[in-house]
C-alpha cells in the first residue's frame, strides 16, 4: 500500500474530534450518546490500526515457539484450540498461561485499554 498521508489513523482521529467537538453539542441527548457510541468505535478502528500489526506479529512468535511449529496466525491459534482441547498442554502450564495473558492484554490494548489501567 502507498505511504500515503494523511495516515488513516489521522483522519480517524480528525473525524472523532470533528464529531465529538462540533456536531455532539448541536444534537438532542439521544443522539449524542449515540455520537458517543460512534467517536468510541472510532477510537477503536484507530488502535486496531495502530496496534494490531505488532500484536499479531508477537503473538505468531509466541505461538510458533508454543507448539514448535510454523503457520499463520489463524493456523497457529487453530492447532493451539487443538492442542488445548486434546490435553497436550496442562491448565497451568506457564508458558501457555504467558501466551494467553500477553495476546489479551494486546486486545484489551485495542478493545477496551481502560480495563488494563485498572488491573495496573
Amino acid at each position: 500500500m502507498p505511504n500515503s498521508r494523511p495516515a488513516a489513523t489521522d483522519l480517524l482521529a480528525i473525524v472523532q474530534g470533528y464529531l465529538e467537538s462540533e456536531i455532539s453539542p448541536q444534537v438532542s441527548p439521544v443522539h449524542q450518546f449515540q455520537l458517543k457510541i460512534v467517536s468510541r468505535v472510532l477510537a477503536t478502528v484507530r488502535r486496531e490500526l495502530e496496534l494490531a500489526p505488532a500484536a499479531n506479529a508477537a503473538e505468531v512468535e509466541r505461538l510458533q515457539a508454543l507448539l514448535g511449529s510454523e503457520g499463520s496466525f489463524e493456523e497457529l491459534n487453530a492447532a493451539l484450540a487443538r492442542a488445548i482441547r486434546a490435553g497436550d498442554f496442562a491448565v497451568d502450564d506457564p508458558a501457555l498461561l504467558a501466551h494467553l495473558r500477553a495476546s489479551i492484554e494486546d486486545a484489551l490494548s485495542i478493545n477496551n485499554p481502560k480495563w488494563l489501567a485498572k488491573a495496573a
